[in-house]
């Protein structure tokens, strides 16, 4: 597993702690999201847009992300 591990963090071109935040940024990012689609859910009024508009965001940040490791 540590092979494959570090063969991974060769091919996204990045150190283990820089692995490390971009995966805590991501996730704090989720975290986000879920807490907006939760408000969302029980008051369809708020946050209409906002949820899909974060994901969208998200997505592009990480396609930059695999692209710049290639």
């Amino acid at each position: 597993m540590l092979k494959e591990s570090k063969k991974h963090l060769n091919d996204v071109n990045m150190t283990y702690w820089s692995h490390f935040m971009y995966a805590s940024k991501v996730i704090f990012k989720l975290k986000k999201i879920e807490l907006v689609l939760f408000v969302h859910m029980l008051l369809p009024a708020y946050f209409d847009k906002s949820a899909s508009k974060q994901i969208i965001a998200l997505a592009k940040l990480m396609e930059e992300k695999n692209n710049e490791s290639i």
